[in-house]
């Protein structure tokens, strides 16, 4: 985060009466960060909603008529393909989805869920960067752990940046890669999610699994790209 304030990322960092991850033990005093924005103690000054939290759009819902382009990169509608793919690998790895809290996650990622626009837009208008939180008419809300937990989410764990731990996850990975640019180099043009199916599914390949975790992640769960890109390989074994 060099050259940013704390005020630029949202966080603030302190000295704090902190548990440990495993919830065992005393607390000890260490530092740790928090989002903004926090307060020490119950009678400390409440915080006061700022005036540019208050939404400028029209009072009235119509969304239609609102100034805004939105572009939704998320809910992509399953391929030819990914249903049979997903049936197959679900056979053969049920259990380890399960013990990972994906397996309905995946499985959702085979239907054709319609995305309710006005839905996003109004909750959107909601929201407040300054707190970090929704302003409805009735109070304040925000997201929170037991949301996480809720949405099958961790909150423990390692960071996503964390160094792989085995060398055979680090082999794999490693595969992944080779396999990508060898797609990249026949094709002539970056790795889409078609490419990258054909050329896994009932290949028998012993990374078949992780390759349809990585299209998973690509395509339902982090959709940045139109491509398979390889930053996302790591976050299989998170």
């Amino acid at each position: 985060m060099e050259g940013l304030s704390e005020s630029d990322v949202g966080i603030v960092e302190r000295e704090e009466l902190m548990v440990s991850r495993s919830g065992e033990g005393e607390p000890t005093m260490r530092a740790a960060h928090f989002l903004q924005p926090t307060v020490t103690s119950i009678e400390g000054q409440v915080f006061e909603l700022p005036s540019s939290c208050f939404s400028s759009l029209p009072h009235k819902f119509e969304p239609k008529n609102w100034p805004l382009k939105l572009e939704f990169h998320g809910c992509s509608s399953p391929q030819q393909g990914w249903k049979i793919w997903v049936g197959k690998m679900a056979s053969l790895h049920e259990s380890t989805w399960k013990k990972a809290g994906i397996y309905e996650a995946i499985l959702n990622s085979t239907y054709s869920i319609q995305r309710n626009h006005d839905l996003v837009l109004g909750l959107a208008e909601k929201w407040c960067s300054e707190t970090k939180s929704f302003i409805f008419s009735w109070g304040e809300g925000t997201i929170t752990l037991e949301d996480m937990i809720i949405f099958g989410y961790s909150v423990l764990g390692s960071s996503v940046l964390s160094p792989l731990e085995t060398g055979e996850l680090t082999k794999t990975e490693e595969k992944l890669e080779l396999t990508r640019i060898e797609i990249r180099r026949t094709a002539g043009r970056k790795v889409d999610y078609n490419l990258w199916r054909k050329k896994f599914m009932d290949s028998g390949s012993e990374i078949e699994h992780e390759a349809l975790l990585v299209f998973w992640l690509s395509r339902f769960v982090f959709p940045v790209s139109s491509a398979i890109v390889k930053t996302i390989f790591l976050l299989q074994y998170i």
